[in-house]
């Protein structure tokens, strides 16, 4: 499953390999994290933690001509909720996911 994580922003030249292996990275925690059967709002809460991980990188796009676009929220989204589904959780919500993106 992680292979796949994040393939079209590391397709896209506009985004950083760099900086999207590091969003992977982070992703990758995120899902051991709720491996173990935590609730719905344990998953949320989690995901607010990776997100405000996620909103401190803003500066380091920026620098590499780069930057934590829409699409970038939604390719970051889907591969939260591939994470999130695959543990079994089907009633997450994919904006709430993401809600306190900065980007």
């Amino acid at each position: 499953m992680f292979n796949d994580l994040l393939l079209p922003m590391f397709d896209d030249e506009y985004y950083p390999d760099i900086l999207v292996a590091e969003i992977k990275q982070l992703i990758e925690k995120f899902s051991k994290s709720i491996e173990k059967n935590v609730s719905e709002s344990d998953i949320y809460r989690i995901a607010d933690k990776l997100i405000s991980q996620i909103n401190e990188m803003k500066p380091q796009f920026e620098d590499l001509d780069s930057s934590l676009d829409d699409t970038a929220a939604d390719y970051i989204a889907e591969a939260m909720m591939m994470v999130v589904q695959e543990h079994g959780y089907m009633d997450i919500e994919m904006e709430e996911l993401v809600a306190n993106r900065e980007w």
